[in-house]
């Protein structure tokens, strides 16, 4: 990226990779916390700004069964 000239890096955290369960209640994958501290790191030490959003289709196994997914009021 940096050779190709590009200033920004825009990218989507996955809701699941984060809290598989949905919920902090249901517990962190620490291991997803550092692969995204260690991108976002890396884009920083190259001089690359990030730009995160959170991927907006992504939701976790355990509340699409809890609450039967985006339709649900409780989700939102």
């Amino acid at each position: 990226m940096k050779k190709m000239n590009l200033d920004a890096y825009r990218f989507s955290i996955s809701w699941s990779r984060v809290l598989p369960k949905g919920k902090l209640s249901g517990g962190v994958n620490r291991e997803g916390i550092e692969y995204y501290n260690k991108l976002i790191n890396r884009l920083l030490g190259k001089g690359i700004k990030p730009f995160v959003t959170m991927f907006h289709w992504d939701l976790p196994q355990a509340l699409e069964d809890d609450y039967g997914g985006f339709l649900s009021p409780q989700i939102v």
